[in-house]
């Protein structure tokens, strides 16, 4: 009986000791490789074994809640979707360098997690990894890092308020970072290279500032829409800037883009309102639509040479920019370009064939120029494109000029002179010249009088006739006699000087430099002059021409070369500059003195592209051997060389590369 007893005892104490055991530890496995024990009396949670995780039995209600600590293998390779979802108590995960991945709501809900080590290997983070994590406070980043999938830290409200985004990361999520606490100071610190994909703006995600590393190539769309930044320093590793990039920063004051880039896409400073500077490299040959419209800080702004064409908008709404310098190779400007800008001067290109609408419309304050030249080049002008200058006093319009649109000049109520070398009336609306009064004087070709008094809507304007003189002045013109030559040409109202090569047998035979009213800058032979000519009324209804408030023509300067050569043939270069050198006109040309017998090109439409320097003559090609200098800084002998004379300058050509040489002489 004792016997039996003590059995009983023994077999109900071992009974209890299995259930001890059962409870204290818990065990399965959670992957191919990979095992896992939880015990639920200090909540460690290990993890043995290799290979990625693919389930999670602990994340049953009974057992999830008691998790508070994690230990991972070195071989494990990724964490599964779901993997720690709603283990409030985890307070911190280590995962090793093996970790490649973390799934779909991994840690999701992990409310009491204030640290997390992603290790060195992780390269995606899945959607709403980190959801929710409201106490998590440090990541250490994978320096690999390439994707956040969406909400992947949705109101991790107490993370750090610096976040360093590795070069490695291509692609970023929605709201990835999204928090409904707004911070004042969260700072982004960006490295990535050349990221590819970003849903949101990170001000979206709650981001105030951000800083850029030395490494990023890209700045993908949307990326500081509306930032708080005062300042932003790029990189000179820069070479893109996606649309919409900077967009309603509207701290940010000045702006210095990198030479490097080769690409801004549209809408990049959208709505700017602080921003007054803004640096465009030399290298951007095309500008984005919408560039810096609604810029309304913007003052200035010098745009690179090579630009071609000004898009839609792009300076749209700038309303304190008062000068900009368009280069000359500008072809097309279009819709609303500089609508409700503040121009107080403005110089079109010469190369300008197309306006489109509103381009110039609606001056900020009335504020705009008194004069304006439609320069010879330009075919035709959209809708409204100069309507409400209320300043506008006198324009000239070009001779091939065939359209100028609806409402183009409506409201320019001050235009009281109208110069046009159009030989046929251009097409214009009923509205063209709306609120121009009928008392403003049209000037046009002697031979064009009658077509204009009775082309539509041209005829309700005083029409009246240029002097023939006045249909020259738009070319050099050279008189030459025995040993002199007399020069006249048209100034420029925008040119800063004048320069004047001239050239005999290809050589400079002289240069002259002038200022913008004539007076003597270089050398010269003879002192300048300047005159101007008036137009002459010859309206059968005028009795009498214009008195001293006639319509003046542009300024005509002339001067006088002597010491020519009897009988020789002489070519000239004549260049209209800026303020920085640039030619806004290049006239090209030969004249002769007396004797000589050769042909000359005709001297009417000599003006050539402003692409200096622009030697006229055709070229002569030489081949030689047993060619040495020294001058040039290079020595070459026995090798055959092709050299190319045009106008006298000597260019060098050999399979090393190309020489410009000075001071040779070839017999």
């Amino acid at each position: 009986m004792k016997n039996h007893i003590l059995t009983s005892l023994c077999a109900v104490w071992a009974f209890a000791l299995a259930l001890n055991v059962s409870a204290a530890t818990q065990a399965n496995s959670c992957g191919p490789e990979l095992f896992w024990s939880l015990d639920t009396g200090t909540g460690e949670l290990t993890i043995t074994g290799r290979g990625p995780m693919t389930s999670c039995g602990w994340t049953g209600y009974n057992t999830r809640d008691l998790v508070r600590t994690v230990s991972c293998p070195p071989g494990m390779t990724s964490v599964c979707n779901d993997a720690f979802h709603g283990c409030y108590r985890l307070q911190s995960v280590t995962l090793n360098d093996s970790v490649e991945s973390i799934g779909r709501s991994a840690f999701q809900e992990c409310s009491a997690m204030t640290t997390c080590d992603l290790g060195k290997g992780v390269k995606t983070i899945g959607e709403q990894a980190f959801i929710f994590c409201t106490n998590l406070q440090k990541i250490r980043w994978s320096d690999c890092l390439e994707s956040i999938g969406n909400m992947a830290f949705e109101d991790c409200q107490n993370l750090g308020d610096t976040i360093f985004f590795p070069a490695s990361l291509t692609s970023i999520g929605s709201y990835a970072f999204y928090t409904s606490v707004i911070s004042t100071s969260r700072v982004a610190v960006w490295n990535a290279r050349r990221i590819t994909s970003i849903s949101q703006p990170l001000s979206y995600n709650a981001f105030n500032i951000i800083i850029f590393g030395d490494s990023v190539e890209t700045i993908p769309a949307g990326l500081c829409r509306g930032l708080y930044n005062r300042s932003f320093i790029l990189p000179a590793t820069l070479k893109t800037i996606g649309a919409n990039a900077f967009a309603s920063c509207n701290y940010v004051e000045s702006i210095t883009i990198p030479e490097g880039v080769t690409s801004i896409g549209s809408n990049a400073f959208d709505g700017c309102k602080s921003l007054k500077r803004l640096s465009i490299p030399a290298g951007l040959k095309v500008l984005p639509e919408a560039l810096c419209q609604n810029c309304v800080a913007l003052d200035s702004i010098k745009l690179p040479e090579g630009i071609t064409v000004i898009p839609a908008n792009a300076f749209n709404g700038c309303k304190s920019l008062k000068h900009i310098h368009l280069p000359n190779g500008v072809t097309n400007i279009g819709n609303q370009a500089f609508s409700n800008c503040a121009l107080d001067t403005l110089v079109l290109p010469t190369a300008l064939t197309v306006l489109g609408d509103k381009v110039f419309m609606n001056p900020t304050d009335y504020v705009s120029p008194t004069e304006l030249v439609l320069n010879d080049k330009l075919i035709a002008t959209g809708m409204s494109t100069f309507a409400n200058w209320q300043t506008l006093q006198r324009l000239t319009i070009g001779k091939n000029v065939a359209i100028l649109g609806q409402n183009c000049f409506q409201g320019d109520s001050a235009l009281t002179d109208i110069t046009c070398y159009a030989a046929q009336p251009p097409l214009i609306y009923d509205a063209t010249f709306d609120g121009v009064p009928d008392s403003c004087k049209l000037h046009v070709p002697s031979a064009s009088v009658a077509a204009y008094k009775k082309a539509q809507y041209w005829s309700r304007l005083k029409v009246t006739a240029l002097p023939d003189s006045a249909l020259i002045q738009r070319t050099v013109t050279v008189d030459a006699a025995e040993t002199t030559a007399d020069f006249t040409w048209p100034t420029d109202s925008a040119a800063n000087s004048y320069q004047i090569d001239i050239y005999k047998n290809g050589a400079v035979f002289c240069r002259l430099t002038l200022g913008n009213r004539g007076q003597l800058l270089g050398i010269a032979f003879s002192a300048p002059q300047r005159s101007t000519s008036t137009t002459q009324d010859i309206d059968s209804n005028a009795d009498q021409p214009h008195n001293a408030q006639a319509a003046q023509l542009p300024y005509v300067l002339s001067f006088k070369v002597t010491g020519l050569d009897e009988a020789t043939r002489y070519t000239f270069v004549l260049s209209a500059l800026d303020k920085q050198g640039t030619p806004l006109h290049v006239y090209a040309g030969d004249f002769a003195t007396t004797g000589y017998t050769g042909q000359l090109t005709q001297p009417e439409g000599n003006e050539v592209l402003p692409t200096p320097p622009i030697i006229p003559g055709d070229p002569d090609e030489y081949i030689f051997t047993g060619f040495q200098t020294t001058d040039a800084g290079c020595r070459m002998t026995n090798d055959e060389c092709r050299m190319t004379i045009i106008g006298g300058q000597l260019l060098l050509i050999t399979p090393a590369g190309t020489y410009t040489l000075s001071g040779m002489r070839i017999r």
